[in-house]
C-alpha cells in the first residue's frame, strides 16, 4: 500500500514538472487568456474601446506572452488613436508570434499613423514575405514609400495592389498621384478617367482635375474641380484650385469668392490664405495681399511659400524685409520669387542697370505683368520710349487689374503728348476702376486737354458731366475746379454765339 502510494506521489510530481517545463517552452500558457481575448473582441465590435482594454490589460495579469492580447490591445489603441500604444502592443505580439499573417501589416498602418514611415515599409516588407500577395499590403507599403516621396517605387506598389485586388480604387488613385508626381501624365489620366466614371468621389475628381490643370486644360480643371464640391462641399484643395482658376481668367469676382467660401466654412490653414493672398497680389491689392499672407504665417510660421510671397508684397511696397528674404531662401521659396524680389529691390534703389539684367533673367509666367512693368519704368527712365510703350502694353494685357501701371502709363503718354492714346487706355482702365479717383481726376484732365484742343459742345458736355461725377463721389478731392469752370465758360459762350 505505501509503495503504491509512492508511485502515485511520485508519478503527479513528474506530471507536474512535465506542465513546468511544457509552460516555458510554449506560448500554449496563455491558453486562458482565449476568453478574455474574445470578450475583448465583442466589446472592440460594438466600439467598447474602454472595456475592451481593461479585459486585455486584466488578462495580461494571466500571462505576458500571448500574441492574441497584444494583438487585440493594439486595435483598441487604434481605436482610440493612440497610434504610438498600438505599435508597442503589435511589436510584442509579433515577437511573440512572428508568423501572424496580419501583425505586420496592422503595425505598418500603426507606424504610418505615427509617421514613422521608414519602419512602416519594413513591417510592410515583412508581412509580405509571411503572407504574400495581399492587395491592402501593397497599398500600405505604397504609401510609406509615397510618404517618403520614392514616387516611382510607390506606384509600383500601388499597381501591384491593383493587380492583385482590381476592386482597390485606392491602390488604382494613388498610383495615378504617384504618375502625377513624375510626369506620367498619360498613365495618370488613364486611372483617374476609369475612377471618374467607375466610382467618382470628391478625392479622385479633385486629382483629375488637377492634373487637368496641370495639362492646361483650365475649362475641364474647373469642370472637376466644380463637381468635386458637389461630392464634398469641404473639399479645400478645389476651393484653392478654383481660386487659381478663376484669377487666370483674370476674374477677381469669383475669384476671391472661392476663398472666402472656404474661410466661412472654417477650412483655414496656410495654404488657404497663401492662394488667397498670390491671388490679391495678382490683383495688385497688395494690401489685403500682405494681411493674407501674414495669416497664413499664423498658421504656419514656416511656411517658406508665404514668406517669399510676403517679402515681394513688401519689396513692391518699398519695405524692404531682409530677414524674410533669407529666411523664405533657407526654406526652399520658389527661386523666381526670391530673385524678383531682389531685383525689386534693385529697382527701388536706382540699381537701374543691375535690376535689368537680373528682370531679363527671370522667366516664370505668373510674374511676367509685374516683370513687364518694371522693365516699362526702367525704360522710362533710360528714354527707350518704344519699349517703354511695349512693355507697358504688354504689363497691361496680361493683367488689366494692375492700376498702378496703368496710372503711371497714362502719366507716361500725358508727358509724351500723347491725349488721345492716354484717353483711350483711362477709358479702359475706368471699366474696372469705376469710382477711382486718381482714375477719374486724370481722366478729367486728359479730357480738358483735348477740349482746349479741339472745342466740340459735345466734348465739353462730357468732360463737364466727368467733373460733377467726381464732385458727386467726393467734392474735396477733385482737383480742377478752375479747369471746370473754364469749360461751363465755354460752353456758355458757344450757345450765346449761336
Amino acid at each position: 500500500m505505501l509503495s503504491r502510494l509512492k508511485r502515485i506521489i511520485e508519478y503527479i510530481r513528474n506530471l507536474n514538472l512535465s506542465i513546468d517545463r511544457y509552460k516555458e517552452s510554449t506560448i500554449i500558457q496563455s491558453l486562458p487568456s482565449v476568453a478574455y481575448v474574445n470578450r475583448a473582441k465583442k466589446m472592440l465590435e460594438e466600439n467598447k474601446a474602454e472595456e475592451a482594454e481593461a479585459v486585455l490589460l486584466e488578462a495580461l495579469n494571466l500571462t505576458e506572452k500571448d500574441p492574441l492580447v497584444y494583438k487585440y490591445l493594439g486595435m483598441v489603441y487604434d481605436k482610440k488613436h493612440e497610434h504610438s500604444k498600438a505599435v508597442d502592443a503589435y511589436k510584442k505580439s509579433a515577437q511573440i508570434c512572428y508568423t501572424d499573417k496580419n501583425i505586420w501589416q496592422k503595425l505598418g498602418f500603426a507606424q504610418m499613423s505615427c509617421h514613422d514611415y521608414e519602419e512602416a515599409e519594413k513591417s510592410f516588407e515583412n508581412s509580405d514575405k509571411i503572407a504574400p500577395a495581399n492587395s491592402d499590403t501593397f497599398t500600405g507599403w505604397g504609401m510609406a514609400l509615397m510618404k517618403q516621396k520614392k514616387y516611382s517605387e510607390a506606384r509600383e506598389k500601388f499597381v501591384i495592389a491593383s493587380r492583385i485586388n482590381k476592386y482597390n480604387f485606392t491602390a488604382i488613385f494613388l498610383a495615378a498621384v504617384c504618375e502625377i508626381k513624375i510626369g506620367e501624365h498619360k498613365e495618370a489620366e488613364a486611372k483617374l478617367t476609369f475612377l471618374a466614371n467607375v466610382c467618382p468621389n470628391e478625392t479622385n475628381t479633385y486629382e483629375f482635375a488637377n492634373l487637368k490643370f496641370i495639362k492646361k486644360d483650365y475649362k475641364n480643371a474647373k469642370h472637376y474641380a466644380l463637381k468635386s464640391l458637389e461630392f464634398n462641399k469641404n473639399m479645400l484643395p478645389s476651393y484653392l484650385l478654383l481660386g487659381k482658376l478663376y484669377t487666370l481668367e483674370s476674374d477677381r469676382e469669383k475669384a476671391l469668392e472661392m476663398y472666402a467660401t472656404a474661410a466661412k466654412r472654417e477650412l483655414n490653414n496656410s495654404n488657404l490664405y497663401t492662394e488667397w493672398g498670390k491671388s490679391l497680389l495678382k490683383f495688385t491689392d497688395f494690401d489685403e495681399a500682405e494681411k493674407k499672407l501674414v495669416k497664413a504665417l499664423e498658421y504656419d510660421g514656416e511656411n517658406a511659400e508665404s514668406m517669399a510671397y510676403l517679402a515681394l508684397v513688401r519689396m513692391i511696397k518699398h519695405n524692404d524685409d531682409e530677414v524674410l528674404i533669407q529666411m523664405a531662401a533657407d526654406g526652399g521659396a520658389d527661386t523666381a520669387v526670391i530673385e524678383l524680389t531682389k531685383a525689386v529691390r534693385e529697382f527701388n534703389n536706382g540699381e537701374y542697370d543691375l535690376a535689368l539684367a537680373n528682370f531679363r533673367k527671370i522667366e516664370n509666367e505668373e510674374f511676367e505683368f509685374l516683370i513687364s512693368y518694371y522693365l516699362a519704368k526702367i525704360n522710362e527712365f533710360k528714354k527707350n520710349n518704344t519699349k517703354t510703350i511695349d512693355f507697358y502694353e504688354k504689363s497691361m494685357s496680361l493683367n488689366p487689374y494692375f492700376l498702378a501701371c496703368g496710372l503711371d502709363y497714362v502719366k507716361f503718354l500725358i508727358s509724351d503728348n500723347e491725349f488721345a492714346e492716354a484717353q483711350r487706355k483711362l477709358r479702359k482702365i475706368v471699366k474696372i476702376y469705376e469710382k477711382d479717383l486718381e482714375v477719374l481726376n486724370l481722366q478729367f484732365f486728359v479730357s480738358y486737354t483735348l477740349v482746349k484742343g479741339n472745342v466740340c459742345e459735345y466734348n465739353i458736355k462730357e468732360a463737364i458731366s466727368l467733373a460733377e461725377k467726381i464732385i458727386r463721389i467726393s467734392g474735396s478731392d477733385f482737383r480742377y475746379y478752375k479747369e471746370k469752370e473754364e469749360l461751363e465758360n465755354l460752353l456758355k459762350n458757344s450757345k450765346e454765339s449761336e
